[in-house]
């Protein structure tokens, strides 16, 4: 056999020591905080979102440009060749170079007016779009965020059921063996421990790719976050009276926000397209320069400078003012129904979802309670199966029960969570200080209370 002696110096001993000691250190598990603060500076939606709200917010200065004056510049150089008869043949052949700069400033342009009306409100419905996208991101965060604690209590229940299963197979084979027990409760024991260990291996995958959707929203990779205390306090929405919940989100909802402000937009358009009947009327100021290199009783060079009122009146397009007019109608009626339909749609699901989260709430203490009686039961199940009044099924039907009261619980506090957070975007009211708020009750796992 072959010894491999590896001779180390007291630095390299230092170094090795530090090295084992630092990859032997728990990873810092990641808060909920930590988490969104890189989703927003990594989630591809988001970040797309405000390069959106960005660019559509450039039509207000395009759209004000057209009020502001206009100032060109333009120079020309050509060359001639100009023949003449009568009074004597003339052939010359010359350049004639020039330019001219022209200053033009709208004096009444009605349309381009209620243009920059409309781009403004254009712009307000874009920061709404924005800002819907903000809350959004909130909620996309906690949701990937919950959904992977959610998976680790699965996981772990999935594991203490296949330990407490293994332990009723030995169990059941050592009675057997002392005939204690018939063979079909050794039966029932390995077919208890053999589901048992299926639902384990697939609640290990979901956990695996539920942490998937972090790494999407924030490109890093994760192995551990933060718990959390089931402690916290289960409250119902408040404010508690539901018409307070509507009212809010008539007013704030971003997505509705962004409706009107659409609808505003496409009011001022038609406003727009009915003023391209109107005179329009600019002050224009120009100065030009030339030199002609030919014979001419106007000389060589001159300068020109001109100052003008320019009226111009549109009278037949061939129908197109008008067809544009009645387009921007249609858009100004599509937007309203939009409106209106964002509008009763919005309305039901703040109905639908303070329902829920209300019902969250009575589900938690519900499921809270059957944990506990399932605890009991349990324990007076197992004490039966050793006294012999129950059997082996008993005793797995119990353990069950008692898994998925626990699996249960913990998932209704984490909809629970998930639900109040959409209902506050529903209104209007999500910002980031819930998601504070929220990472006051995620504690490392040695810190973790459980209930």
């Amino acid at each position: 056999m072959d010894v491999l002696i590896i001779m180390t110096t007291p630095t390299t001993g230092l170094l090795a020591l530090f090295f084992l000691t630092l990859f032997s250190l728990p990873l810092r598990a990641e808060n909920l905080v930590d988490i969104f603060n890189k989703a927003v500076e990594n989630d591809a939606v988001i970040l797309a979102a405000h390069a959106q709200f960005r660019a559509d917010s450039e039509v207000v200065p395009q759209s004000r440009a057209a009020l502001l004056p206009n100032l060109g510049l333009t120079a020309i150089t050509q060359t001639i060749d100009r023949e003449t008869t009568g009074g004597g043949n003339l052939d010359e052949r010359f350049n004639s170079n020039g330019y001219a700069a022209q200053l033009t400033q709208p004096l009444f342009r009605a349309d381009r007016w209620f243009t920059l009306n409309a781009a403004k409100a254009s712009k307000k419905q874009a920061s709404a779009i924005y800002q819907e996208a903000r809350q959004e991101l909130i909620v996309r965060v906690a949701t990937a965020y919950f959904n992977i604690l959610r998976s680790q209590d699965n996981l772990s229940a999935a594991t203490s059921r296949e330990t407490a299963f293994r332990q009723q197979r030995e169990q059941a084979n050592e009675r057997f063996k002392v005939g204690l027990i018939a063979a079909t409760d050794v039966y029932e024991a390995q077919a208890g421990f053999d589901l048992a260990k299926v639902e384990r291996i697939s609640s290990q995958e979901t956990l695996d790719n539920s942490f998937n959707a972090l790494q999407s929203l924030t490109n890093q990779s994760y192995v551990n976050i933060d718990l959390l205390d089931k402690t916290m306090p289960v409250m119902g929405p408040s404010p508690s009276p539901l018409q307070d919940w509507i009212d809010s989100a008539l007013s704030n909802n971003y997505q509705l926000l962004a409706q009107k402000h659409q609808l505003d937009a496409a009011k001022q358009q038609i406003r727009a397209e009915k003023s391209g009947h109107l005179p329009t009327i600019d002050a224009k100021a120009t100065y030009s320069h030339a030199e002609d290199g030919g014979t001419s009783f106007l000389g060589n060079e001159s300068d020109t400078k001109t100052f003008a009122l320019e009226l111009a009146l549109p009278l037949f397009e061939g129908g197109n003012r008008s067809s544009k007019v009645r387009e921007a109608h249609y858009r100004h009626e599509q937007a309203k129904q939009d409106y209106q339909n964002s509008y009763r749609q919005i309305r039901e699901q703040v109905q639908s979802q303070h329902r829920t989260v209300s019902t969250d709430v009575l589900l938690i203490k519900a499921r809270q309670a059957a944990l506990k009686s399932s605890e009991s039961a349990l324990e007076a199940t197992e004490g039966g199966y050793e006294v012999g009044t129950r059997n082996i099924v008993d005793v797995l039907q119990a353990q069950n029960r008692s898994f998925e009261a626990r699996s249960n619980y913990s998932n209704a506090l984490y909809d629970y969570i998930i639900n109040l957070l959409t209902l506050k975007r529903l209104a209007g009211t999500l910002t980031q200080a819930d998601i504070e708020e929220l990472n006051n009750w995620l504690k490392p796992k040695a810190r973790q209370t459980n209930s």
